[in-house]
């Protein structure tokens, strides 16, 4: 991959036939299925299969081998490989019925897997396996995870830390692969996770506590108080940590990412899961698109705040962001393919065959991954230049970090307003990055959105100062600056410096083994006083301060969103890239090429989904994705009105996926029309500048 080119990557599916390696039919398949990959335009190959990587330790030196096979046959034909295995999860049964359900719910991983007496004999680095293993806070025995029949070994244990260190330079020295998706390294089994000596050790060293029994419930659940907030805060650090270990192991420039679906999520603190820990040892923010894409109801923007989040972590550090999505069928791989060029995001596109519940005489039906991939992968590669760049936008969302942590328990604490302002956003076409630092004054940044950020760090109120001082414009909805970082309250809330009074009862939060078992959500209304008088829900006031203007609501942005129409705010006195006058069902994200030209990306916001009924009708696991056979946009214009700015010289309208080019007439106010073909469900505009 050349600098700066994205990464347009398939997966490289290993089977139960490839466990005859070494074998010439192996080596005759490996061969053509390499000049499959280079023929689809995929730049990189993902390995998934011997996913549980520690039950293969009798097979290492011949997995390792086919890899290497493999590498050697993708680099003579210029792509790249990375190997992709889960670090820390085994798979286990003491039973055949255990070992049928391992295979029938993950037949992709190529369950290879020993029995629970055997894996109790087993040894790598002078310690057995076993000794490893999370320990169940509530049982005190080994965690069990029955949706993967696997246990998972411990990142906070040193012996298991030291040993896959040294499995992934004997992995990096006998396979030549160019990158790792080192998978899992975090709390899996969520609350249950972990009372093994060495995390209570930790607690008790870094902060001075010992790890109370689970039926203490002024520890368990209670994010009041600075104890518990003390574990959630070690064990997100460890997920680091253990990442961190890794890259010690493969150096410091060979690319490193993680799996993650989700950073924003307000049980992310169950489980110790977000990039804004891994970017740091990681240099590819990885984006996992569960479920469906588009789901069954023909939609797509439900995961839309997740993905902007993790766009807006990989061009904080400059890293590739890489959007999983997995399908079956070509329309399924275009759709994933032009959601990720909506973003700005690299693509890996993905089946999920041994997920399905199909015997393998059934699988044999569906195309290969890189089959898949070809019309969309094809066109990129020979337009580059249309997808670099960044996004056209002076205006960004700030995700409060601290608030998911220390105090969303419930989805309608905080993420809901998150979610909800980034929505609103895009469906009404206003291009925006998400953003995990205040801004500095002066930069790319002239308009922060803040809903219901609660809890902000020191660093945070005076730089948020600093942006509003220096003449950027604040639009903060609902509770925000309340509280410190780890959520206590503050003596000064960041609103009062302004006059401002936003009182709210905090909702009742028991204390629970599990953390939040129980809660219902609820919508915690502001209410808002301006010098004493009363401030509308549905109400915005303007208050100049320094050089900046600061707008204010009491009203949330999940109840309120209709009334309050944030992106009304926004656009007031703001000049954008583009006004749809007449483009029903259609959204567009507008970036800036290298060259100073304007790159307008639209797709189709709803789909027409089908099924293959027939094989839906014969799985054994309802898990995973449904196979979808054909998508087509529904409900949208073919018929077109956009305006632009003045200064455009000429525009251009590409169609990737019919592989299309015209050039569209601007009248003198900037207007274009647009006829949009039925069948197509993503184009591009490139507006070029006068010079």
């Amino acid at each position: 991959m050349n600098t700066g080119e994205k990464i347009r990557a398939a997966s490289w599916w290993l089977t139960w036939r490839d466990l005859q390696w070494p074998d010439d039919d192996v080596a005759d398949a490996i061969e053509r299925r390499a000049d499959v990959f280079a023929e689809s335009g995929a730049n990189c190959a993902v390995i998934f299969g011997a996913h549980f990587r520690w039950d293969y330790l009798p097979l290492w030196l011949n997995l390792h081998d086919l890899i290497a096979t493999i590498a050697d046959a993708l680099h003579r034909r210029g792509v790249k490989l990375f190997d992709h295995h889960s670090s820390v999860l085994t798979h286990r049964y003491g039973s055949i019925e255990e070992s049928r359900t391992m295979r029938r719910c993950n037949r992709h991983h190529i369950p290879f897997a020993p029995s629970r007496d055997v894996a109790s004999t087993w040894s790598f680095n002078g310690e057995l396996l076993d000794s490893w293993r999370m320990i169940d806070v509530a049982t005190g025995k080994p965690v069990f995870l029955p949706a993967y029949t696997a246990e998972e070994f411990c990142i906070n244990n040193p012996g298991f830390r030291a040993a896959y260190a040294k499995y992934v330079k004997m992995l990096l020295d006998s396979t030549g692969i160019d990158g790792l998706m080192s998978d899992d390294g975090f709390f899996y089994a969520g609350w249950s996770a972990c009372g093994c000596q060495w995390c209570r050790k930790k607690f008790r060293e870094r902060y001075g506590r010992e790890l109370p029994p689970v039926d203490d419930l002024t520890f368990w659940g209670n994010y009041a108080g600075d104890a518990f907030r003390d574990w959630i805060e070690m064990r997100y650090a460890s997920t680091r940590e253990f990442l961190e270990n890794v890259r010690n192991a493969v150096g410091p420039d060979f690319p490193l990412m993680s799996c993650c679906s989700s950073s924003a999520d307000y049980s992310m603190a169950r489980f110790a899961l977000t990039y804004q820990e891994f970017c740091f040892p990681c240099s590819c923010i990885m984006l996992e698109m569960t479920g469906n894409t588009p789901a069954l109801d023909g939609s797509w923007s439900t995961p839309f705040p997740e993905q902007a989040l993790h766009l807006g972590i990989a061009a904080r550090h400059d890293f590739p962001c890489l959007g999983l999505g997995y399908g079956y069928t070509e329309d399924t791989a275009d759709f994933i393919w032009a959601f990720n060029k909506f973003l700005g995001s690299s693509t890996w596109f993905s089946t999920l065959k041994g997920r399905l519940g199909l015997p393998d005489s059934k699988m044999t039906e569906l195309k290969d991954d890189p089959e898949l991939v070809g019309r969309a992968y094809n066109w990129e590669k020979l337009h580059p230049g249309l997808f670099g760049g960044e996004t056209d936008t002076r205006t960004a969302l700030f995700f409060s970090r601290w608030t998911r942590d220390f105090y969303g328990m419930t989805p309608e604490d905080y993420t809901a307003d998150y979610n909800s302002a980034c929505i609103e956003l895009l469906n009404h076409n206003v291009t925006f990055d998400v953003v995990t630092e205040i801004p500095a004054s002066g930069g790319k940044y002239h308009t922060l959105v803040l809903p219901s950020a609660q809890c902000l760090s020191d660093g945070e109120y005076e730089a948020l100062n600093g942006f509003l001082a220096s003449g950027g414009r604040v639009i903060a909805s609902g509770p925000v600056g309340r509280r410190d970082r780890r959520a206590e309250m503050r003596q000064t809330p960041w609103l009062a410096q302004f006059s401002i009074a936003c009182e709210m009862a905090d909702a009742v939060r028991p204390g629970s083994f599990p953390p939040g078992a129980g809660l219902r959500g609820e919508v915690v209304s502001c209410r808002g006083f301006l010098n004493g008088t009363a401030v509308k829900s549905s109400e915005w006031i303007r208050i100049e301060h320094g050089k900046g203007i600061l707008f204010w609501t009491p009203g949330r942005m999940q109840s309120d969103a209709e009334a309050l129409h944030l992106p009304g705010v926004i656009l007031h006195g703001e000049s954008f890239p583009l006004e749809a006058e007449q483009a029903h069902g259609w959204r567009f994200r507008c970036f800036r090429g290298t060259s100073g030209e304007k790159i307008i990306h639209g797709l189709a916001s709803a789909f027409e989904v089908s099924l293959m009924e027939d094989l839906e009708k014969e799985r054994k696991n309802p898990r995973g994705n449904n196979l979808i056979s054909t998508i087509s946009r529904k409900d949208s214009d073919s018929e077109l009105m956009l305006k632009t700015g003045e200064g455009v010289s000429s525009v251009e309208l590409y169609f990737p996926i019919a592989g299309d080019r015209t050039v569209v007439s601007v009248s003198a106010g900037g207007r274009m029309k647009l006829h949009i073909p039925e069948k197509v469900f993503y184009f591009l505009l490139v507006l070029k500048p006068r010079t």
